[in-house]
């Protein structure tokens, strides 16, 4: 178990912040927006989004609980106060997309067999692999809002994508500053067993994902090549952050409504995940 430091209980205590920041900023989505989806649209999205709306209301009990676990044994109680927001933060998710669907007059779906077995795997792990587990969803989660909002004509579910999008870019730093520091203590080459795990557990999950899903990425215009290669670049930003060493996350840079970084030039698509190296 790495020890508690200055650095670490810092970096909690400034991930709990920005969490309690954004739990009281307006959501500033249109919901007054009079259009509906086309009766090709729904069709198009409903089994998508209903999923989606499920995986983001989990509870995240056994996750707080193994959070609480390490929280207590490091010294360091903001570290399950953020865990705890960001859980909180998901759950708005799913609640914002509950709320659109019941405006559009899609119901609400109790079970998915994808979304049991990913909270099946997070029951049987720890706290780093419920971590990566998570974290393959939230990879995973950036290509598929990207898709979602551009999937429909409907300005309210582009916003409601783009804040998600927004939301989600700060949960890939949040979680890579997790996984360092309960990585801090293991040999390089076991880091590298790890990753290349979690690397083929996300291609198959992105299979999985554009089997359920391809209608919606195939209406905003995705490949299955595409798809696979976005979150692939995500999963090896992420992988580097981790590598890092003594780093302090960063809260996110200021982002367009869709979830793109306005002084992201280079790769203006894709959300980035920058980490600041501390200094002595």
């Amino acid at each position: 178990m790495p020890a508690s430091n200055d650095l670490a209980t810092a970096e909690s205590a400034s991930w709990r912040r920005h969490f309690l920041a954004a739990a009281i900023a307006a959501d500033r989505l249109p919901w007054i927006d009079p259009t509906t989806l086309s009766h090709e649209e729904s069709r198009c999205i409903q089994s998508s989004i209903q999923q989606f709306q499920l995986g983001e209301g989990s509870s995240g009990r056994r996750l707080l609980q193994r959070g609480r676990e390490f929280a207590d044994a490091a010294g360091d109680p903001d570290f399950l106060e953020a865990l705890a927001l960001f859980v909180k933060e998901e759950q708005r998710h799913s609640g914002y997309l509950l709320r659109f669907m019941q405006r559009e007059g899609i119901p609400a779906s109790s079970s998915h067999w994808v979304d049991t077995v990913f909270r099946r795997l997070r029951v049987l792990a720890g706290l780093e692999l419920s971590l990566r587990v998570l974290v393959s969803a939230e990879i995973i989660a950036i290509p598929y809002y990207r898709a979602l909002g551009a999937a429909t004509q409907s300005p309210l579910l582009q916003a409601i994508s783009g804040r998600i999008l927004q939301d989600e870019a700060a949960h890939l730093r949040f979680q890579a500053s997790m996984l360092w520091r309960l990585a801090a203590n293991r040999p390089l080459f076991a880091d590298r067993i790890v990753s290349g795990i979690h690397r083929v557990f996300l291609l198959i999950t992105c299979l999985v994902v554009w089997c359920e899903h391809g209608c919606v990425f195939r209406a905003a215009g995705y490949a299955r090549g595409g798809f696979l290669a976005e979150a692939l670049w995500e999963f090896d930003r992420l992988d580097n952050a981790v590598r890092r060493g003594p780093v302090l996350a960063c809260i996110p840079e200021a982002q367009d409504d869709q979830g793109n970084s306005k002084d992201h030039d280079s790769r203006p698509e894709r959300t980035e995940i920058v980490m600041v190296k501390s200094r002595d």
